[in-house]
């Protein structure tokens, strides 16, 4: 047997080297022979077997051509789904749901490109809201669906278009319905509409703005008072959605009945009115804020609190809570902003027609108010506080009246408030008389009813 040498491991002791020269090329010569009939079978074995694919094919009919390209399937959306945890950021909630920093970046750019702030703000959201993203095998939003905790009315959408998402609101059509409810007064207004199973704190406000320049309904109502109320409600699958507007209302204490019924002309101008079609907008609002009581009324004799004597007391005492807004309760020109001692900051404003009101004990200003700045109805002029000599937080309001050259104080209760608004047109008068009569007989229904079906399409047009 050979000997190697480990000096040189090519190389064999006792052999002559063309004998190791030859015996490599053969080995080169036997692989290149295998592999050369293996590729040969190779094809053979291939070439038949497309032919036995081809063959069937070209004998079938089909739509499509025999040659034409396999197009890809398209990848599957992978499904996100998501809500806002307590205290967590709208991008916290869905980067912490998987989606990557850069696609929630591009999202909230196209949420504030495409959706009014209003509707949707990406920096204000609430604990519950959910959310839906698809997005694709790199990540890409594809589809994004945004709901607010509780809403059945819209929901915030973004699609990918054209390589850009592109967002929207969209609103959800809902089943539009007109109830009736009817009730006595025993102590309140709020009391006797939850009495109906009806929330309270939203139909009490819009019949309180609807009559505020008639009915102070803190000071005004009686026991035995009644009133009915025509409204909207939307629902969205048989569940409650919101209240809609007040159609019509009949408000009965005594003698005394007050009538509103909403009305918009052809010519587009809606309003309410009385059963006459008059306006219900008077020059004065019957109170300047939404108060909790008056603790002191209109008296030629009181006890002062902090005097500890009597005195006049002309004007009028809305006890509220530190801070409550507090409106004009006419058009008019503010005539004094500034402190006014025992009233404190006060603010008075001067109206047309020998009219004055006056603001005291107020915490602040609104900062656009000052002598000589023109105020509208309704607009906040001040905040409610204790300044000056006040024993808690109220509003003092003063009433005055022009008599021979002179303002002088009265009780705002006994000013006839004449209406300002505009009636309805002569033109127009016998199309509000039909629509009033059929909002009117809804009233004759039991309280709780629905009674879409007893007003035409045309009365269902009046809130729209």
């Amino acid at each position: 047997m050979p000997s190697l040498d480990f000096k040189n491991p090519r190389r064999e002791t006792g052999d002559p080297p063309y004998l190791l020269h030859k015996l490599k090329r053969g080995a080169l010569l036997l692989g290149f022979l295998i592999a050369t009939g293996f590729a040969i079978q190779l094809t053979r074995a291939v070439d038949e077997s497309i032919a036995t694919v081809i063959e069937p094919s070209q004998s079938t009919t089909s739509d499509h051509p025999v040659n034409a390209p396999v197009l890809p399937l398209l990848p599957e959306l992978e499904i996100i789904e998501g809500e806002i945890g307590r205290g967590e950021a709208f991008s916290e909630a869905l980067k912490g749901a998987g989606i990557s920093h850069d696609e929630v970046f591009g999202l909230v750019k196209s949420l504030r490109k495409g959706v009014h702030r209003a509707d949707f703000n990406p920096n204000i959201v609430q604990r519950g809201d959910r959310f839906t993203a698809r997005i694709d095998s790199v990540g890409a939003i594809q589809t994004f669906e945004y709901i607010k905790r509780g809403s059945l009315e819209s929901r915030i959408l973004a699609e990918q278009t054209n390589g850009r998402l592109k967002a929207w609101k969209e609103t959800v059509p809902l089943d539009r319905r007109v109830v009736v409810v009817s009730e006595r007064i025993d102590d309140s207004i709020w009391n006797a509409l939850r009495a109906t199973g009806k929330n309270p704190d939203v139909l009490s406000h819009r019949l309180m703005d609807i009559f505020e320049y008639e009915i102070d309904f803190m000071v005004d109502c009686r026991p035995g008072d009644r009133f009915s109320i025509a409204f909207e409600e939307f629902h969205k699958d048989d569940q409650f959605v919101r209240y809609g507007k007040i159609l019509a209302a009949e408000y009965s204490s005594g003698k005394d009945r007050h009538q509103a019924f909403i009305y918009e002309s052809p010519d587009g101008d809606r309003a309410y009115h009385d059963e006459e079609g008059k306006s219900l907008r008077g020059i004065f609002l019957k109170s300047p804020l939404n108060y909790k009581r008056i603790s002191s009324g209109f008296t030629s004799r009181r006890f002062h609190p902090v005097l500890k004597k009597y005195l006049k007391h002309h004007g009028i005492d809305y006890a509220a809570n530190h801070g409550t807004p507090v409106w004009a309760t006419a058009d008019g020109t503010v005539s004094f902003a500034g402190r006014k001692g025992p009233l404190g900051n006060y603010i008075e404003v001067k109206h047309k027609n020998g009219y004055k009101t006056g603001y005291g004990h107020l915490s602040s200003f609104k900062r656009s108010v000052r002598k000589g700045a023109y105020v509208k109805q309704k607009q906040i002029i001040g905040f409610v506080g204790a300044t000056g000599r006040a024993t808690g937080p109220h509003l003092h309001y003063n009433f005055y009246t022009l008599a021979k050259g002179k303002y002088r104080l009265t009780n705002p209760s006994r000013v006839l408030n004449r209406p300002t608004g505009k009636p309805v047109p002569k033109e127009f008068l016998e199309d509000f008389n039909t629509r009033r009569d059929a909002l009117y007989a809804l009233f004759e229904h039991a309280s709780g009813s629905i009674v879409t079906a007893f007003l035409k399409d045309a009365d269902l047009q009046l809130a729209e």
